[in-house]
């Protein structure tokens, strides 16, 4: 009893510290769905005889929580802010994320498997726009102490590669659940945070990015190369900050979904009251092609580091030359 009390104690005081980093789980989104997702870390030894959760059936748990487009647009309209689909206020070329995919990674932290991270993008043609949603799923072990089912979705205009509506639903342990908003208003240069409790209209520099578009937007195309250095805004924690990239060097990194060239990206949030301290690294192994698929992210934290590996994927690929580098694990 004692030794379980202490392990129920850590799971909490891990997923707590999380928590304040941002919530790991991104990818991207990951990235920010290993931090703003909060994935528990700990997990099931390989002694457990507690059945293994399907990623697949878990994640369709959290498909009704995202707010409906009629309540979106409600809010839209309360705070005057208007959006025109196919008319962004700047052009930026199509990425590969706008094609229709899911993702799927194993976070663990340390040798205990925690549960799963899914990211998955929905082009809808006609709005203009790519949803891009995360979801952070303990596993069955985890969850007899402290189940996670949190679900955030980015709604970005895709000419424009902004987003224009974030929301995340999160429902862990037995009572907390939340459900949270902010409307972007580029043109005006705002955003309307909806927390759990409270509300705030924030002033933020033009196309700032949440912490599950500002890895799409990276994904779609910019140019990464060993040794730069590159800047993006993004809002979290109520907050706008500088988000500054580091790329370093390319590699191979082998993983359940297959074998992949990959390019190493170490972000970090700078300013004062910034949501990491000197103990904390992140780090996102991205593959080195046209597709970008974020194949390993890594947080180091207080209590030990916590990974997400891909081990599935479908989704059509850019080129037969990205088939040929990756074709394990790919669903169809």
């Amino acid at each position: 009893m004692r030794k379980m009390a202490s392990l129920r104690g850590c799971i909490k005081e891990v997923a707590a510290a999380m928590g304040r980093n941002g919530r790991i789980a991104i990818l991207c989104a990951l990235c920010f769905a290993v931090w703003n997702l909060r994935i528990c870390e700990a997990g099931e030894s390989g002694e457990t005889e507690v059945e293994e959760l399907r990623w697949d059936e878990a994640a369709r748990q959290v498909d009704s929580f995202p707010f409906s487009e009629g309540f979106i647009d409600s809010v839209r309209s309360h705070h005057k802010v208007s959006y025109t689909p196919g008319n962004p206020l700047r052009l930026i070329s199509q990425g590969p994320f706008c094609a229709p995919e899911t993702l799927v990674y194993k976070v663990s932290w340390g040798p205990f498997n925690a549960g799963y991270v899914v990211l998955a993008t929905l082009y809808d043609s006609i709005g203009g726009v790519v949803r891009v949603g995360g979801k952070a799923l303990s596993n069955n072990f985890i969850s007899a102490f402290y189940r996670m089912r949190d679900y955030a979705v980015s709604t970005i205009d895709v000419k424009g590669s902004y987003p224009v509506f974030f929301e995340q639903h999160l429902r862990e342990g037995k009572r907390f659940r939340a459900d949270e908003y902010i409307l972007f208003d580029p043109s005006a240069g705002k955003v309307h945070v909806q927390k759990r409790k409270t509300f705030k209209v924030v002033e933020t520099t033009p196309f700032i990015h949440d912490y599950l578009s500002v890895l799409y937007f990276i994904r779609s195309g910019r140019s990464l190369t060993p040794g730069d250095t590159f800047t993006e805004r993004i809002f979290v924690s109520s907050r706008e900050y500088p988000m500054v990239f580091s790329v370093h060097e390319s590699e191979v990194r082998e993983v359940d979904a297959g074998r992949f060239p990959v390019i190493l990206l170490t972000p970090r949030l700078v300013g004062e009251g910034r949501a990491f301290n000197k103990h904390d690294k992140l780090e996102i192994w991205i593959s080195n092609d046209r597709r970008r698929l974020p194949v390993v992210i890594r947080s180091k934290i207080k209590f030990g580091s916590i990974n997400a590996r891909l081990i599935w994927y479908n989704g059509a690929l850019s080129t037969p030359q990205d088939a040929a580098h990756h074709e394990r694990g790919r669903g169809d």
